[in-house]
């Protein structure tokens, strides 16, 4: 299974993409809203794990963009707040 990984906090990404790869999952790890869109647009996830605070553009904005143009992936929202 693909998933992608959205988050900025270099330690948070790192330590999940490594415990989902343990775990036998394929992750591919984005750090900002734009390329989250870009990688998105290109390729075929089974799920996006989504922080909200993050550079270029946040979380909630790139979600309702998805859900906008009729995307109905899932989301999983991961966040401090």
């Amino acid at each position: 299974m693909r998933l992608l990984l959205v988050e900025d906090d270099p330690m948070i990404g790192a330590g999940v993409q490594r415990a989902l790869r343990d775990e036998g999952y394929t992750v591919d790890w984005v750090h900002d809203g734009v390329a989250a869109e870009l990688a998105i647009a290109g390729n075929p996830y089974a799920v996006v794990l989504l922080d909200l605070g993050l550079p270029r553009r946040d979380g909630i904005s790139l979600l309702e963009q998805l859900r906008s143009a009729g995307n109905t992936i899932p989301v999983l929202i991961m966040t401090a707040r």
